[in-house]
């Protein structure tokens, strides 16, 4: 748990496993020791940073590559995927405003008026432009899948599952991109067959594109071929969710404040507070909270969220350490 504004940055030399937490992962060593990570130092994660250790040992995962954006498996390397119908966002428009008489045109005596009509609804937010990121929406991606004993727990620092044959998915280091993935859903295809599952963990030992699933997901899509398949996958945006919920960290004040958002149906690219009038982008952090590390009083706040498609949610957040708050609205399917 992180309960001060400023955590030290310390270099960590994956030995196998990350340390063992809440949300850590059960699974014992494998007999090969995971590769270095390279990259700037990450900042000491805080307690219940979850572990996560692949079934494969790194020569399992070498040819696992990303299709390039825009491309699709199925029609061979650099062409175009054609997107998912839907999956394109585009903008609302305002009503239409009521009619008026034009020119030329009688005007009834007031005994014989028509009623009223009531005013047009007011115009609907503009879709913001959708963010850059290495997960986009209408792309095919294509990658090895392997699978862990996951319980939901790990590196996004959500819950562990009550219902442990939920199916999820740790995502490889690239495409995790400093949490950016984490809560999003996606579609994976294997010779079995397709499954959506949902990104809880992080996979440091993972090639670009490669995915290492729950078991209960691997045994989906894998056609009973055992360990190791090749797939491709795409983001989803599935039905039946609830409305958006937040999670206000243990540790948060006036003085330092983290910020989780759960259960969204697309994925969310970023996190704003309104702050004196002005929309105050919140840094994401490889735990998967947005956080600002100097406070923003004593709440409640205004938060702003966007997701891949440029949509944008408002809600009011209380300033409650360790409670997860149910709020209202989602995302639109898309």
């Amino acid at each position: 748990m992180i309960g001060t504004a400023t955590t030290a940055g310390v270099a960590i030399m994956i030995t196998g496993c990350w340390p063992l937490g809440d949300g850590a992962s059960s699974r014992p060593l494998a007999a090969a020791t995971a590769a270095p990570v390279t990259g700037t130092a990450a900042a000491v994660p805080p307690s219940g940073f979850g572990g996560h250790i692949p079934t494969t040992t790194p020569g399992d995962t070498a040819g696992a590559t990303a299709a390039a954006p825009g491309s699709d498996p199925a029609l061979g390397s650099g062409q175009p995927a054609a997107p998912p119908a839907g999956s394109t966002a585009t903008g609302s428009t305002a009503g239409r405003p009521p009619s008026s008489p034009g020119a030329g045109t009688a005007i009834s005596t007031p005994a014989a008026a028509a009623p009223a009509q009531p005013p047009a609804p007011p115009p609907a937010q503009p879709l913001a432009a959708p963010a850059s990121g290495r997960i986009q929406p209408g792309t095919v991606y294509r990658g090895r899948a392997t699978h862990y004993g996951a319980d939901g727990g790990g590196n996004c620092m959500f819950d562990r599952l009550n219902d442990p044959a939920m199916p999820v998915v740790a995502m490889n280091e690239a495409d995790y991109e400093t949490a950016r993935a984490c809560g999003a859903y996606i579609q994976v295809t294997g010779p079995g067959g397709s499954v959506v599952v949902k990104v809880t963990d992080r996979c440091p030992e993972c090639a670009p594109g490669q995915l290492d699933l729950s078991e209960q997901a691997f045994a989906r899509i894998a056609g009973g071929v055992p360990g190791l398949v090749d797939v491709t996958w795409r983001l989803a945006s599935p039905s039946g969710l609830g409305a958006v919920q937040y999670k206000v960290k243990e540790g948060s004040s006036a003085y330092w404040l983290a910020l989780q958002v759960r259960q969204h149906r697309n994925l969310v690219t970023s996190l704003e507070v309104r702050v004196n009038g002005v929309w105050t982008p919140l840094r994401r952090e490889m735990w998967n909270y947005f956080i600002a590390p100097n406070g923003l009083g004593p709440g409640p706040f205004t938060v702003r969220i966007t997701d891949v498609f440029g949509e944008r949610l408002v809600h009011t957040v209380s300033l409650s350490p360790g409670t997860t708050q149910q709020a209202t609205g989602q995302f639109a399917q898309r």
